[in-house]
């Protein structure tokens, strides 16, 4: 059996990258989500406390930190 523009591509090709695509969708807003709780607990937290983070939320925060270091600086341009 087979489905799609080309009429010897069997139909578990479609399928499978539908599938990848819809669970890479979901990996985002995923991503997204956790973030956008980790903002909302950061700016819930006062000047004064200390925010209690759980392993994933610090691996958040450490990758973000990452990402902007990494990223090339207006001044810096040669």
């Amino acid at each position: 059996m087979s489905a799609g523009i080309i009429s010897s591509t069997p139909i578990w090709v479609p399928i499978a990258v539908g599938g990848a695509a819809i669970g890479g969708a979901v990996g985002l807003g995923y991503g997204g989500y956790r973030l956008f709780k980790l903002k909302k607990k950061i700016a819930s937290t006062a000047n004064s406390e200390e925010a209690q983070f759980t392993e994933t939320d610090a691996k958040i925060v450490e990758q973000v930190i990452k990402r902007l270091s990494n990223q090339e600086k207006p001044n810096d341009k040669s």
